[in-house]
């Protein structure tokens, strides 16, 4: 069952903008009708923590403003001119301060926790998924598949003669050539497709309702590429390719990445630099 936040994820910045101004004017008239204003004024922390957290630190200063301007309003209408006085603007300044602290709380909190989601789920080196990452990916699109009955692909890419590089150039050269091969599969690929490091020099790709002849013109682009940049650079590298297209779905994670990274390896034992496809049907 979705939760309230799990289906605000999925709305626009705009819609969640509106559904808080409208709360906060519910709250204000519901706290206006049943003539117990105070009682229901600590719910404006609703919209202002929700709209903190999907909006920006503008948008919660925002609503915190709009909230004082009707919290006056209500107080007006409640207590007449009495509103005015010393103490009760200095009640409201407090309010507006509380609120609008709260709202930056909320903002700074939420980026400190998006930066820690992406050193998370990337890799530090190149920008891509990391495997932890890919694995979820993964197992999603293999639901998805399921429920909807799509056949998917997946490619697993070894770098040929890697270790060459590292021995002979240097780490810092094998750095710069793992960032090259990233670009290039991000350049050169779809943007639906979804691409890993999975750690040293392996890389794995979703290709997600991906048949092998559309898997294959989509590689077609990466592959020329790959071999025209290392051979710009002077990098003696080729790679082996596995790609594995699922007619039939796998079980789980590690039957698929265990099919595709057997083709991998059947291509890095037999002559390297080639990419291998292969229609998998289930096993036999």
């Amino acid at each position: 069952m979705k939760t309230t936040f799990s289906i605000l994820d999925g709305c626009s910045t705009s819609f969640v903008i509106f559904i808080c101004y409208l709360t906060v004017i519910v709250i204000a008239f519901t706290g206006l009708y049943f003539n117990s204003f105070q009682f229901f004024e600590p719910l404006f922390f609703i919209p202002i923590i929700v709209l903190s957290w999907y909006g920006s630190r503008r948008t919660g200063i925002l609503i915190s403003v709009f909230i004082i301007f009707v919290i006056l309003f209500i107080n007006f209408k409640l207590l007449g001119s009495s509103v005015f006085s010393l103490e009760y603007c200095f009640y409201i300044f407090l309010r507006l301060i509380t609120y609008i602290l709260s709202s930056l709380l909320i903002a700074n909190f939420r980026s400190v926790h998006n930066a820690e989601f992406v050193m998370a789920s990337t890799d530090s080196l190149t920008g891509l998924l990391n495997s932890r990452s890919f694995y979820l990916d993964l197992a999603n699109e293999i639901i998805r598949s399921i429920r909807y009955k799509h056949v998917f692909s997946l490619a697993y890419l070894d770098i040929d003669d890697f270790k060459n590089i590292n021995d002979s150039l240097g780490h810092l050269k094998g750095d710069e050539l793992l960032i090259a091969v990233a670009k290039c599969l991000l350049s050169s690929l779809r943007k639906t497709d979804i691409i890993a490091r999975l750690g040293g020099d392996e890389f794995a790709i979703i290709f997600p309702e991906t048949s092998q002849g559309e898997v294959k013109s989509a590689f077609v682009k990466a592959s020329e590429e790959l071999k025209y940049k290392m051979l710009r650079k002077r990098w003696k590298v080729s790679f082996s390719v596995g790609v594995v297209t699922f007619e039939t779905l796998p079980t789980d994670i590690k039957e698929a990445i265990k099919v595709a990274d057997d083709l991998m390896y059947t291509v890095k034992n037999n002559k390297k630099n080639d990419v291998a496809f292969k229609v998998w049907q289930g096993r036999i």
